[in-house]
């Protein structure tokens, strides 16, 4: 059955209003569950999806666009084997090793998807090119180099750019539902540091604390960034006031970024697909179940491709929709 644009929205409003709840109330044991069951089916879908419509890159079908798009891949294919190559050092070498070059690549794949998507000029594109290569030289040794790569992963690919995806939804439609929807995801998120009820009886245990072990960095850095605390304590990060507002915002982004992608099967027909292809990837999801299941540390490094592959191949369509809500605003603004 085929939804409405209203009922889309109502669905995802009530998704918002659901996944909201949850995290108020067990937030560390939501997150580690949607991410473990919904995480990898919607990199699978979305990779799949991304891949039948060109990566959103061009809808030009000349020779040399598509050059273009064949580079830029070689780049993503080239930055995803820096970054396995940093994870087996890491973990199964037990090296560390500088994360310099992964992360000055990923930069590269970020700004050049914007380039493939907005910019027909060669010359253009160089200039911007030496200027990214320029600026990561000059740059590398911030704090802010790796930090601000660190949430282009995580909580600006599930919060900001899905608050992007739902902003140019409610902007196109021009429809009461749609703005309904913007301002419920507007609510539920700043509802945590806005009603932040104390830890006290709230225990997290131990296979909890150890499954989540790998996302600490995640709330550390989300504890300084909004002023709540360090995140220098494994109490201020599981049981403190401060760390349950911060793991309760990213509980409910990660929840609700998932079912939002699957929610809107009827408009993006994401799963309109061969059926070999489908196979492949129920089968592909539930060897990650059954991993995760094992050990969940374990579940994380196998799965550790395919979530960061489906952040950069996305960046495209990222980069598309602020043009779009851009274009959409001036067009607003004419009106009147």
């Amino acid at each position: 059955m085929k939804l409405t644009t209203d009922q889309i929205n109502a669905l995802n409003i009530g998704l918002m209003v659901l996944s909201c709840i949850a995290a108020f109330i067990f937030p560390f044991e939501l997150f580690l569950l949607s991410y473990a069951v919904l995480g990898p089916l919607h990199y699978l879908t979305e990779i799949s999806w991304l891949h039948d419509r060109n990566y959103f890159a061009s809808t030009d079908k000349k020779k040399r666009n598509q050059r273009m798009m064949r580079y830029w891949l070689t780049l993503v294919g080239m930055t995803m084997v820096v970054l396995l190559f940093g994870l087996v050092m890491e973990k199964i070498v037990y090296q560390a090793i500088s994360q310099t070059w992964e992360i000055a690549l990923f930069y590269l794949v970020f700004v050049t998807a914007a380039l493939l998507t907005l910019v027909k000029s060669r010359g253009v594109m160089m200039a911007f090119i030496m200027l990214t290569l320029f600026g990561l030289a000059f740059f590398h040794a911030s704090r802010y180099f790796a930090l601000t790569a660190f949430f282009l992963v995580t909580i600006i690919h599930v919060l900001v750019f899905t608050g992007a995806f739902i902003l140019l939804g409610s902007l196109r439609s021009r429809s009461l539902s749609g703005i309904l929807s913007l301002a419920v995801f507007i609510v539920c998120t700043v509802s945590f540091f806005v009603y932040a009820p104390s830890g006290a009886g709230h225990t997290v245990g131990e296979y909890v604390r150890n499954s989540h072990s790998s996302f600490r960095p995640l709330n550390e850095q989300l504890l300084t960034l909004f002023h709540l605390g360090t995140g220098a304590s494994l109490d201020e990060i599981y049981e403190s006031t401060a760390g349950l507002m911060v793991m309760r915002l990213i509980a409910f982004a990660y929840t609700y970024h998932y079912p939002n992608w699957f929610s809107k099967t009827s408009i993006i027909k994401w799963h309109e697909i061969p059926k070999r292809r489908s196979l492949l990837i129920v089968a592909v999801w539930l060897v990650a179940l059954g991993t995760y299941a094992y050990n969940y540390d374990i579940g994380m490094i196998a799965l550790y491709v395919l979530s960061i592959l489906h952040v950069m191949l996305e960046f495209p369509l990222n980069h598309q929709t602020f043009a779009s809500i851009g274009r959409e605003l001036f067009a607003m603004a004419n009106e009147n």
